[in-house]
């Protein structure tokens, strides 16, 4: 219950009704003296009893929204002031990320999800810090990596900041507009920890951080439960699942982070294979391996494109990926995973189909 708390959007919903819950005591306490006001001290010929007529014309409840619309607008603003500061503090620290500067530090005393985002950017910031001294990037992948990097955390963050300032400055805003807008910047929010949380997961994969919790399982009946757990998704694309699959598959591996490389080339295949009719999943036994293959019988991938599918930030169609909300990193890591399991994944595309081809090492 603490921890639910401490999300970003109960803490605005409470904010919301504390500040309305505000305005209306203080609104209130003011009716309630200017009435004793009146009542003790304002006889009938008096100017103040004159208003009184005219105000009681007017309307009661129409006065009291007049102070108390206001005053909720100002109050939430001064209740959520900090939340300005803490989007402008990440947003400074990510500017430092994409000039090349790595040693700056976010700070931010908090238990939300702000506090975590702060500290996942810190990490990210000295991963790549070390691996760039290291030498892990040539000069020009150290370029591509700051501006890909910069670009895909500062567009969902340039927007919950234009949220939160119209919604901090524009006094025409309805309650309901205000609402409206709050879900918008938090649902931003989500993706630009989702954006975060994922490059901080592919530093851990790539320097081998990332410990397997390996157990001995049938990759067979994993794909087969997988292709049924996608099915919405697949019809969605007007697509059929073939699969060929041979008994006694077992692996010693981590099946979490398999599923998790077998559900990217699946989806994948429903993005980019909608022109074709089937997405087929074969496995087999190839001597000591076992022989995992995806096809899609969609668009053709450059072959110029090829060598490059499994690299960091890498999309071969970038029109397509920023319309799928893609980062370029499924594969890349689906690429360290195989990797991490002495496995290896490829690739082949033609007219007639695209395949990726995973080996793993059989029991």
């Amino acid at each position: 219950m603490i921890k639910q708390f401490h999300n970003f959007r109960v803490q605005m919903a409470f904010l919301f009704v504390v500040s309305m819950s505000l305005s209306g005591a203080i609104t209130g306490t003011l009716f309630s003296i200017l009435r004793w006001y009146y009542q003790q001290n304002v006889n009938a010929d008096t100017r103040l009893a004159a208003w009184r007529q005219t105000m009681r014309a007017f309307g009661d409840t129409n006065a009291f929204l007049i102070v108390f619309v206001p005053l909720s607008f100002v109050m939430f603003m001064l209740l959520t002031k900090k939340y300005t500061g803490y989007f402008n503090t990440i947003s400074t620290g990510i500017r430092h990320l994409a000039n090349g500067d790595f040693s700056q530090k976010i700070h931010i005393e908090s238990r939300s999800e702000f506090g975590g985002l702060a500290e996942h950017v810190n990490v990210a910031a000295k991963m790549l810090q070390e691996a760039i001294e290291r030498g892990d990037f040539s000069e020009t992948s150290k370029n591509e990596l700051v501006v890909n990097l910069a670009h895909d955390l500062r567009t969902p963050l340039t927007s919950v900041l234009g949220y939160l300032h119209l919604i901090l400055h524009d006094e025409s805003l309805s309650e309901e507009q205000k609402r409206h807008f709050l879900t918008i910047a938090y649902t931003k929010t989500g993706r630009l920890e989702g954006l975060i949380d994922t490059l901080f997961e592919v530093t851990r994969l790539n320097y081998g951080m990332l410990p397997l919790k390996q157990t001995t399982f049938d990759v067979g009946h994993l794909l087969l439960q997988l292709s049924e757990e996608m099915y919405p998704i697949i019809e969605q694309a007007n697509l059929t699942t073939r699969t060929t699959i041979e008994d006694n598959l077992f692996v010693h591996a981590d099946g979490e982070l398999l599923a998790r490389v077998f559900e990217n080339l699946m989806t994948n295949a429903c993005r980019y294979g909608a022109d074709g009719q089937y997405i087929d999943i074969t496995a087999k036994t190839v001597g000591d391996t076992i022989e995992i293959r995806i096809f899609n019988y969609g668009s053709t991938i450059p072959e110029e494109d090829l060598p490059h599918l499994f690299d960091m930030f890498y999309t071969a169609d970038k029109s397509r990926s920023s319309e799928h909300n893609s980062t370029g990193l499924g594969l890349f890591i689906a690429k360290n995973i195989i990797e991490q399991h002495e496995g290896t994944i490829s690739v082949t595309s033609s007219l007639k189909e695209t395949c990726f081809i995973i080996n793993l090492r059989k029991i």
